[in-house]
């Protein structure tokens, strides 16, 4: 996996280095979770510049696996 897109809300984040299985069992963990929890992500393009989502349930939460060759 080359990096893991991720829609939140409508808006588009990334996550490079990661599994894209356990970064869905991480939100799926969060969002059973009672205390709300925070994933590290990266937005926009080119330079990393982190931003951290609130994972809570009834927020839309996509997570798209992008290969190395797509």
């Amino acid at each position: 996996m080359k990096r893991i897109n991720i829609l939140y809300a409508g808006t588009q984040y990334s996550i490079s280095g990661r599994d894209v299985d356990a970064v869905k069992e991480e939100i799926r963990a969060a969002i059973e979770s009672a205390v709300p929890t925070w994933l590290e992500v990266n937005v926009g393009e080119g330079k990393y510049k982190r931003a951290d989502i609130l994972l809570t349930p009834g927020v839309g939460v996509a997570v798209i696996g992008i290969d190395a060759d797509d």
